[in-house]
């Protein structure tokens, strides 16, 4: 062991440098995995503990093998950097995801967990191998003037803080104000950096080359496509704004918002939406003729719901992102007919105090996911107990109206299991996805009578109902 520390030529503040970043690179990466996942396969809790299942895997796999390194340790260290940051770079580029997971599902059709399995299988799980390696093996790289314990504290608490600061700065901070795109690429500059203090010229000319080339590139992947794509990304999602495209659902010109991969908003010239809003808007503002009431939208999309009119009502529109408002303004639409509330769907509903004649739910965080949290019995009933007395609720479910499959059946039952008089309406009635608006009065008159041959009072409640 003398030997070996002999050779070693990283000073202390070097090696403690190393262990912090490791540490705020490392689990940086899984929160930019989860996130960058989410416009392909949703953000749901299975995928969510799929991610964080593997990731903590083969961390641990790679806290064992560095374990087990006796020599070298500055080689290796530079060897597990340099295919961490491609990894990193590339792998968790908006362009090599999409690229990668429309390949599994258009040429080998796969489903869904099955391609994300060997996305991290590909992607995810070597690069928290290699970076998992630097504990163990930055360890040997300490003095052993001290209990082995001590050292292995110290270098853990170290390495645990540089994940805690990777974990609050990457989502609050980078990837809301500097875009997903740069979060990618300012933590694979952190893991050059590493490479940095541990290159030795003029062996390592080669090297420093390529990864100039390297980083040119990833910036492209990243930065530059991010820029050509999107006018915003987040730690919520990607944002893009198509204006004056002409949509073929809608049969119209307009503002196409896109969140996620998902057409999330529509606005015509003469100011129409999609045609589950227009049915929307049919309902309150024509049918019932809603006027001077107070209308709650939980989920914003493009502020459309009020966009050709108010109607002299009040909206309040609630969405988990706040820069909703300042997206929409950037070419989708100019003028928002309500108030904006930055907030969770689920916190907002427990601290209201005022009730609501209207609500409409229409909440998604991909193309067909509804947050979990947002379909359950539990959240219905929230829904309902801000509710004035003759209020309705609106709720915009993405599924199959002939109940093929088990979502659809059981989002229906949680539905009816608190709203019990819903009408539905499916645009288009079809055997696949559509729109199914669920239109639920607030009053739950129970009534459990059925007509029989033998006992038949229709017609008496024909004319009850005149």
């Amino acid at each position: 062991m003398e030997e070996t520390t002999a050779k070693i030529s990283l000073t202390p503040v070097t090696t403690l440098l190393i262990i912090l970043l490791e540490g705020f690179v490392t689990i940086a990466v899984e929160m930019l995995t989860i996130r960058q996942l989410i416009t392909v396969v949703g953000n749901s809790v299975i995928i969510t503990s799929l991610i964080i299942g593997i990731f903590l895997l083969f961390l641990a796999l790679g806290y064992y093998r560095g374990g087990h390194y006796r020599d070298n340790y500055s080689s290796i260290l530079k060897r597990n950097f340099v295919i961490a940051s491609l990894l990193l770079g590339v792998g968790l580029s908006y362009t090599f995801v999409q690229l990668f997971f429309y390949f599994l599902f258009t040429q080998f059709h796969l489903f869904g967990l099955i391609a994300l399995t060997i996305y991290l299988l590909l992607i995810t799980a070597p690069l928290v191998y290699l970076l998992g390696q630097t504990v163990p093996i930055t360890t040997n790289l300490f003095r052993y003037e001290h209990h082995v314990g001590s050292i292995s504290g110290k270098v853990l608490a170290l390495s645990t803080v540089g994940s805690f600061l990777g974990s609050i700065l990457s989502t609050l901070v980078l990837m809301n104000f500097f875009g997903v795109a740069w979060t990618v690429y300012l933590n694979f500059f952190l893991v050059l950096f590493l490479i940095g203090l541990l290159v030795k010229l003029p062996k390592d000319t080669f090297l420093i080359v390529g990864l100039t080339v390297a980083a040119i590139i990833i910036y492209l992947l990243n930065i530059t496509m991010e820029h050509r794509l999107f006018v915003a990304t987040n730690n919520y999602g990607d944002y893009q704004i198509n204006a004056n495209i002409y949509y073929p659902p809608t049969k119209s010109i307009g503002n196409l918002l896109t969140i996620n991969n998902s057409a999330s908003s529509f606005l015509s010239l003469d100011r129409k939406g999609f045609p589950y809003i227009e049915e929307i808007k049919q309902i309150l503002f024509q049918d019932l003729g809603y006027r001077n009431k107070d209308i709650l939208v939980l989920g914003a999309g493009g502020f459309s719901l009020s966009a050709e009119s108010n109607y002299t009502n009040r909206f309040l529109y609630v969405d988990i992102d706040g820069s909703l408002p300042q997206i929409a303004r950037q070419g989708f639409i100019d003028t928002i007919n309500g108030r904006f509330v930055h907030d969770d769907a689920r916190t907002f509903l427990r601290n209201t105090t005022q009730k609501f004649d209207a609500i409409v739910s229409d909440v998604y965080s991909s193309r067909y996911t509804i947050p979990f949290h947002l379909v359950t019995q539990e959240y219905f009933k929230s829904v309902r107990s801000v509710l004035k007395p003759n209020g309705i609720a609106i709720f915009n479910i993405i599924a199959n109206p002939m109940m093929r499959n088990n979502y659809s059946k059981r989002i229906d039952n949680t539905i009816r299991s608190v709203f019990k008089n819903c009408m539905i309406f499916a645009i288009p009635y079809r055997n696949g996805p559509a729109n199914i608006l669920y239109v639920c009065p607030r009053e739950n008159n129970i009534d459990q009578t059925i007509y029989t041959d033998n006992k038949n009072a229709s017609m008496i409640d024909v004319y009850q109902n005149r």
